[in-house]
């Protein structure tokens, strides 16, 4: 149970990144292009404002991509190697118990041989 909360909270985590990060983009753009046009400038240096911005825009999205790609290859390695761990849990517990109930079953044959053996004697 405590494995799920943490892994919920891991996510809501991410989750709460997530769209804090695309809100401050999203805030960034609306708050640049009421400043552009609510600004008293000409047709030409609005256009000139506006294409900075929107070149800064774009390395900014580039730089976020690159972020969001490396923390999700990140991400895919760390599932990757848990699976790899739990897997091998789970087959050490099957071997385990494999090995328990061969010895068990083997009693129980040596405890049915030896009280056949008693009923003859």
């Amino acid at each position: 149970m405590a494995n799920n909360e943490v892994k919920h909270l891991d996510e809501s985590k991410h989750l709460n990144t997530k769209d804090f990060v695309i809100g401050a983009i999203i805030g960034g753009v609306v708050g640049a292009a009421t400043a552009l046009f609510l600004a008293p400038k000409s047709g030409k240096d609005l256009r000139n404002d506006v294409s900075g911005q929107f070149i800064s825009l774009k390395d900014k999205t580039d730089d976020l991509r690159v972020a969001v790609t490396q923390k999700g290859n990140d991400l895919a390695a760390a599932t990757k190697e848990k699976t790899i761990q739990l897997k091998d849990k789970a087959v050490d517990a099957g071997n385990k118990l494999k090995e328990t109930v061969k010895e068990q079953k083997e009693k129980m044959l040596k405890n049915e041989e030896v009280e056949t053996e008693e009923e003859f004697i």
